[in-house]
Order: C-alpha cells, then sequence, then structure tokens
C-alpha cells in the first residue's frame, strides 16, 4: 500500500505552487494536490506547477468543491454549464499532473431534513460527469463527506448500482463524523475503492493527526486486508491539526509503521 500527504494538509501554511518541495523534504512521494481556488483551475496556473512536481507522484486531484460541484446537479441549464466548465478545467489539471482520479464531494445537505433520493436520475449526471472525466484521461472518485448527500453506506451502495464506471473515496474522518464506522463505508463501496484520506478524531470529535486521536489504525488496516484493499492512503489533516511540519511527518510515519506493524503479523 502507498502511503502518501494530501497537499490539503497544508492549506493555510504552504501555497500549492511550493507544496511538492514540502513534500520531498519530508520524504513523501505520493500525493493528492489539492486546488485552493478558482485561479489555481487555469491552465497558465497548471502549466506552471507542472515542472515542481519532480519525482511526487500525484495519485489525484481535489478541488474546494463547494465552489461548483453541487451546480454541477442543478436543473438551471446555464448554471450546470458553467459548472461543467470548470469540472472541466479541474479535470485538466489532474491529467497534465499524471493523476488518474478527481476526488468528488458533490451535492450539499444544507437543510435538516430527510433527504430521498432518485438514484437513477442522480446516476444519470454522475454518469455525465464520469465520461466528462475520463475524456481527460481522468476517473471520477466519490468521497463520503458528512455535509454531503454521501454521508452514509447506503448512498454509496444505491448509487454505485448506477454507476458501473465510478469509483470511491473512503475517508475516515467523515465516516466518524457522519456516525458511522469506517469499515461501513468499506462493505458498501466494494472494490471500487481508488483512494483512503486517514485523519484521526479525538474523545470531543474534533479532528487530530493520525495517533493523537482516538481511533484505532492498526484495527482499520487489518480490515482493509481482509476486504483486500491496496490503494494509495493519503493523510490529510487541517493546518491546526498540528504544530509544525515535523509534527506532520510524525503522523505520516506513525500510519507507515502502523502499515508494517500489520503486515509483519
Amino acid at each position: 500500500m502507498k502511503l502518501g500527504i494530501s497537499t490539503a494538509s497544508l492549506f493555510g501554511r504552504v501555497q500549492t505552487e511550493s507544496a511538492f518541495d514540502v513534500l520531498r523534504q519530508m520524504g513523501v512521494d505520493t500525493t493528492e494536490v489539492f486546488l485552493n481556488t478558482f485561479s489555481e483551475y487555469e491552465k497558465p496556473f497548471v502549466d506552471a506547477i507542472i515542472t515542481r512536481r519532480g519525482n511526487v507522484n500525484v495519485h489525484s486531484v481535489h478541488c474546494l468543491s463547494t465552489q461548483f460541484e453541487p451546480q454541477l446537479f442543478s436543473g438551471n441549464a446555464r448554471v450546470c454549464a458553467d459548472a461543467e466548465n470548470l469540472f472541466r478545467k479541474v479535470c485538466y489539471a489532474g491529467y497534465m499532473l499524471g493523476a488518474k482520479f478527481y476526488t468528488f464531494h458533490g451535492p450539499t445537505r444544507i437543510k435538516k431534513r430527510d433527504y430521498k433520493f432518485d438514484y437513477i436520475k442522480l446516476g444519470n449526471r454522475v454518469n455525465r460527469l464520469i465520461e466528462i472525466a475520463q475524456s481527460y484521461g481522468m476517473n471520477v472518485s466519490y468521497e463520503n463527506v458528512h455535509w454531503t448527500y454521501a454521508n452514509e453506506p447506503e448512498y454509496f451502495r444505491q448509487l454505485l448500482k448506477q454507476c458501473p464506471r465510478l469509483f470511491t473515496t473512503l475517508d475516515v474522518k467523515q465516516a466518524l463524523q457522519a456516525g458511522h464506522d469506517p469499515v461501513k463505508f468499506l462493505d458498501a463501496m466494494g472494490n471500487r475503492i481508488s483512494t483512503i484520506h486517514l485523519c484521526d478524531v479525538d474523545k470531543n470529535g474534533e479532528t487530530a493527526i493520525p495517533g493523537k486521536g482516538k481511533f484505532n489504525f492498526e484495527k482499520f488496516f487489518r480490515e482493509l486486508e481482509k476486504f483486500n484493499v491496496n490503494v494509495p492512503a493519503l493523510v490529510e489533516v487541517y493546518a491546526h491539526d498540528y504544530k509544525d511540519l515535523n509534527e506532520l511527518k510524525s503522523a505520516y510515519d506513525y500510519i507507515m509503521n502502523t502499515i508494517i506493524k500489520v503486515k509483519n503479523k
């Protein structure tokens, strides 16, 4: 299993164009590139950061999804077309950076109510996005996020029936914040998982770097082995979760040691 750190972990501390240098300094060779804002989706910016990548493997790209991904599902054709234009730009960025996956959040839950989903309609829309992504050599990988439609295992179980080319991203902290055991998402996502995001939570439910919270990562990696999941796992924490880059690197080392421990037992 490849281990890396998402550049989202550096958001607010290091600019995107400098993230590759920081990862190399920490001895990290695999990442997900988090593009922070509209200007970073533009071709000139993307073409400029390609030269900074060096030997760091870009597994996937991620954007600040609330900027346009909910609008990809709008019933207004003009709104939807504008959102698709931005979606294409991120797909281009991923292709140029050598990534194979676009980490996707989709529509958000903005009201406290029961959501009843038309999975056929949702599936048709997601399949359209998959077609666009694949035209750039990319794949859509739908992530479980507690404040989106995709916050429970059953959502994936039903949507994947409609979308045979859809991949998934399992985010540990998002599962916990939604009140679900991440293993339940493993079961629902099956062999569609392309990426795993790793972040801990403390006893109050606040995020923490791996090893500083309550989540049992050793048990989790044993479950990954049971499910035969062998995909890149990326440390994805928030800047306020650690005091300096040494502490971020220690979280990476903690996960690496946990993976080795599980494999050696």
